[in-house]
């Protein structure tokens, strides 16, 4: 259960300037890792093991795709089953992604997906390849959501909060470090293991107690484990 959040001051400092380049806010993504934290309380000892990890995805990319349509008029997209969201001018897409332990520090190495990236997404970071520096606006059409025209979902630059959950179970609290970046590679393992842009988000820390299963049940889920 929740008790409150924390948060550490991001090691560049510069987050809300970069974001709000892109015409975003950083309490977007705050609220969406609260709200993904929350959900988790939700999973019970009779739920399978990965429901927690479940339920805190589900709660990431509805709060992510509701607080942009809402706040910023962004609209939903989901090609090949991969929940995205779209900015008005159609240049810029936000998913949500598991990283490794580098999430959200500077330097190199880079962060890893915590999974390989699977089809769709790695369609997502070779188009990102092929894509001119620096975002190019098109004209702003009206339309219903999850429909983009082949020239409009090739100008598409496709980014992920990555994001990286550490559990210090003695201590009592969990800490989500994250970025918003642009994924430039697909290593040989599956792995994205590159990225053209990241903007360091700071960590967020929430007091738990740990009342509910973890692990992995071997289940082939239709969602990512979490």
């Amino acid at each position: 259960m929740i008790e409150n959040a924390w948060a550490r001051p991001d090691e560049r400092g510069d987050y809300e300037v970069q974001l709000d380049q892109l015409g975003l806010r950083y309490v977007y993504f705050e609220r969406l890792i609260s709200e993904g934290e929350e959900a988790r309380a939700g999973a019970t000892k009779d739920d399978a093991t990965n429901a927690a990890g479940t339920l805190d995805y589900l709660a990431r990319v509805r709060t992510l795709r509701y607080l942009l349509r809402t706040e910023e008029s962004w609209k939903r997209y989901d090609p090949k089953q991969s929940p995205l969201t779209v900015n008005p001018a159609k240049t810029m897409a936000i998913g949500v992604l598991l990283g490794d332990a580098r999430t959200g520090l500077p330097g190199k190495p880079q962060p890893r997906s915590h999974r390989p990236a699977g089809v769709a997404k790695e369609s997502m970071v070779a188009r990102n390849q092929d894509l001119p520096p620096g975002l190019f606006p098109v004209p702003e059409q009206d339309g219903p959501d999850g429909e983009l025209t082949d020239d409009e979902y090739a100008r598409l630059a496709t980014w992920y909060l990555l994001t990286y959950r550490y559990v210090a179970r003695q201590q009592g609290f969990v800490e989500v470090r994250s970025e918003l970046s642009l994924p430039s590679r697909v290593g040989p393992k599956g792995k994205i293991d590159s990225w053209d842009r990241r903007i360091l988000l700071p960590a967020l820390r929430f007091k738990k107690t740990f009342d509910y299963p973890t692990g992995d049940t071997g289940f082939d889920v239709p969602v990512e484990e979490w």
